[in-house]
C-alpha cells in the first residue's frame, strides 16, 4: 500500500481517559513532526498515483477503446471498465483533497490545548483516509480487470 499507515490506522475510542489525553499533549510535536511526514510522504504517492491513473486512461484505455472500435471489434466489458476507471479516478482525485483538507484542519489543531478535539479530528482523517485507500484498492482492481479483459481480446484474435 503506497499510503503510509503509520498511527492514523490505530483504534479508536469513543472518549479520552486522563492518561490519553496527557500523552496527546506530552508527545504534541512529535506527533505533529510525524503528521507532516505522513502529509509530504502522501502528496507524492497522490502525485505518483494521479499520473499513473492518467496515463492509463489517456494513454492506454481510450486509444485501445477507439482503436478496436475503429476495427469493428467492440467489446462491451473493455468500454463498461474503461467507465467505471474513469468514475472511480474522478472519485479518487475528490475523496484525496478531502482528505488532504482533513489532515490540514489536524495539523493546526492544538494538540497541547485541545487533545479532545485533536483526537476528534484525528478520527475524521482517518476515515476519511480509509476512503481513499478503497478508491485505490479499487483502481487497482479495475486495472487488473482491464489487463484480463485486453488480454481475452489479445488471445481471440
Amino acid at each position: 500500500m503506497l499510503f503510509c499507515q503509520c498511527f492514523i490506522g490505530v483504534g479508536m475510542v469513543s472518549a479520552l481517559s486522563s492518561g490519553e489525553k496527557a500523552a496527546i499533549v506530552d508527545h504534541c510535536d512529535s506527533i505533529k513532526d510525524n503528521l507532516k511526514n505522513v502529509q509530504k510522504k502522501d502528496r507524492q504517492a497522490r502525485v505518483y498515483l494521479g499520473r499513473l491513473y492518467e496515463t492509463i486512461q489517456n494513454k492506454l484505455e481510450t486509444p485501445l477503446t477507439l482503436r478496436l472500435v475503429e476495427n469493428y471489434i467492440p467489446h462491451n466489458s473493455l468500454i463498461e471498465n474503461r467507465d467505471s476507471f474513469a468514475e472511480r479516478r474522478i472519485r479518487f482525485n475528490e475523496d484525496y483533497v478531502f482528505y488532504q483538507q482533513a489532515l490540514d484542519e489536524l495539523i493546526a489543531t492544538d494538540c497541547k490545548s485541545e487533545p479532545e478535539k485533536f483526537y476528534s479530528v484525528l478520527t475524521k482523517v482517518r476515515d476519511k483516509r480509509k476512503i481513499v485507500n478503497s478508491d485505490v484498492t479499487a483502481l487497482r482492481g479495475l486495472v487488473t480487470e482491464q489487463i484480463k479483459i485486453v488480454l481475452g481480446i489479445k488471445d481471440k484474435l
